[in-house]
């Protein structure tokens, strides 16, 4: 059986930006392959076993700010406490406004000792969008780096 493609990344975008795709059955499916999108910019995520767990929560009034809210969470939890993350399960609570609640998991980034990439600093609202498709969702997510 084929795995489904979980997000792919875009080209020339902008000198110091990183772009991508993420697909998703659904919202909850999209926001966990945008998360894995956003830590692929990083890291392989091979190389990521899940050895720490952090809580995340955040609300939104509409899928786009959900997404961003998200993102930024979680490049906020990268940066507190210096870990990467590669396993995510958010769940959604209502919807005016949409809450989330998501259980991550990764490793501490001193253990990946060089495994690095890039450092990402921020999810833009650069032709960032949430669309319906014939499989579900697509989302385009700008990260600057």
């Amino acid at each position: 059986m084929a795995q489904k493609k979980q997000f792919e990344f875009l080209e020339d975008i902008a000198t110091a930006d990183a772009a991508y795709i993420a697909y998703g059955s659904s919202l909850p499916e999209l926001l966990s392959n945008a998360a894995a999108g956003l830590f692929a910019t990083m890291v392989d995520l091979d190389l990521v076993p899940p050895q720490v767990e952090r809580e995340i929560e955040v609300e939104a009034d509409d899928r786009e700010e959900l997404l961003y809210n998200w993102l930024a969470e979680l490049i906020y939890a990268k940066d507190v406490h210096a870990e990467l993350y590669s396993s995510f399960e958010p769940k959604l609570h209502g919807d005016s406004p949409i809450h989330l609640t998501a259980t991550v998991r990764g490793i501490a980034v001193d253990k990946l000792s060089g495994s690095t990439s890039c450092d990402v600093k921020a999810v833009t609202y650069h032709r960032l969008a949430i669309e319906d498709v014939a499989t579900g969702l697509r989302a385009t997510v700008v990260l600057d780096l």
